[in-house]
């Protein structure tokens, strides 16, 4: 696989004049878009016109390890476009606008000016709890409106992308790194097979929710595919505990890690009111999924930027603790996680 025309700010404008997505002549301001490590996304916006936002695959990761994954990723995102638009609200994921399949790309809708993501608002110490109760409702209607959908047992039946995306550079990174959890790895990659099958989203994250005034729109679908929804939640709830651990490191955020834990047990509310049916068995698998994440954004491929490295160890240590004695249960993990950061 090879892209024809691999484009960047300073030649989309002459890509778009050429392909005819804009008409000749017309003025065009481009910019890329920061946040991606997989893609480059550049804001269009052309006089008179409406903006819009282009999306390109990039073979080699933009990390310091050496991570590559296969560029028709791309089209696991738009068929995942197209199923998410046909199950929520109108908004909540951007429209495709067109697609150009040589050169690996598509354009789509922009976001409201006003979006920021929810991951620079947390990061300011701006936790909304409604809004993390939301994203777990969200996120619900999306486990269980997709299941039998025909994309499921076609494209996005093919986890390879997932594969090089999340498990070989997060799961088996760490296994890597830490041999004594070896097995525990190994467990919770088979257990993934054995569940019942639904739309994953693979990085449903607060970096890839744009909040705006008039609500959200979730992003970056790529590696979209028929899996084990407890490995969204793990990840999403991951990120809200890694953040928990930053604001109780930082002397001037300390006082913030409890709303960030008050934020991922409304997510895990919200879930579970917008997914009533969910067994039993689900909470202890996606406390086993939050834990592998944590150490992933750690030791894996692509470390999180914003904890030093005592901020590190905690997250490190409380981890490895997880694996060492397997929590019940979302709640016991949560409560663990609290006790380590208050020092109990």
């Amino acid at each position: 696989m090879t892209i024809i025309n691999e484009i960047d700010a300073a030649s989309a404008c002459r890509y778009l004049h050429e392909t005819g997505r804009v008409t000749a002549g017309t003025k065009v301001a481009v910019r890329e878009l920061a946040g991606g490590v997989s893609n480059i996304v550049l804001l269009v916006e052309p006089e008179g016109e409406t903006p819009f936002v282009i999306k390109q695959c990039r073979e080699r990761l933009r990390v310091a390890m050496d991570w590559r994954a296969r560029l028709d990723r791309i089209w696991f995102e738009t068929a995942a476009l197209d199923l998410l638009g046909s199950i929520l609200d109108q908004g909540t994921v951007p429209r495709i606008l067109f697609i150009d399949r040589p050169n690996y790309l598509f354009a789509m809708t922009r976001a409201p000016e006003d979006a920021l993501t929810w991951k620079t608002q947390l990061l300011a110490g701006r936790v909304d709890l409604s809004l993390a109760e939301r994203l777990g409702e969200i996120l619900a209607v999306i486990h269980t409106r997709a299941q039998g959908h025909p994309l499921l047992a076609g494209l996005l039946s093919d986890a390879t992308v997932f594969d090089e995306l999340r498990i070989d550079p997060y799961y088996r990174t760490i296994a890597r790194a830490h041999p004594a959890i070896q097995g525990c790895i190994d467990d919770l990659i088979a257990a993934m097979d054995r569940s019942d099958r639904t739309l994953v989203l693979g990085d449903y994250s607060p970096k890839n929710i744009l909040v705006h005034r008039l609500g959200l729109v979730v992003l970056d679908f790529e590696c979209a595919h028929a899996g084990d929804r407890a490995f969204d939640l793990g990840f999403f709830l991951s990120h809200l505990m890694l953040k928990a651990i930053r604001a109780r490191e930082s002397p001037e955020s300390q006082g913030q890690w409890p709303q960030l834990l008050g934020a991922a047990a409304a997510f895990w509310s919200g879930y579970q009111r917008g997914n009533p049916r969910i067994g039993e068995e689900l909470s202890p698998r996606v406390a086993r999924h939050t834990a592998a994440c944590v150490l992933a954004r750690v030791d894996g491929k692509s470390p999180v930027e914003y904890l030093d490295a005592r901020g590190q160890e905690v997250a490190r240590r409380f981890a490895l603790r997880m694996f060492a004695h397997e929590p019940t249960g979302w709640d016991e993990m949560a409560e663990t996680l609290r006790k380590q950061l208050i020092g109990v």
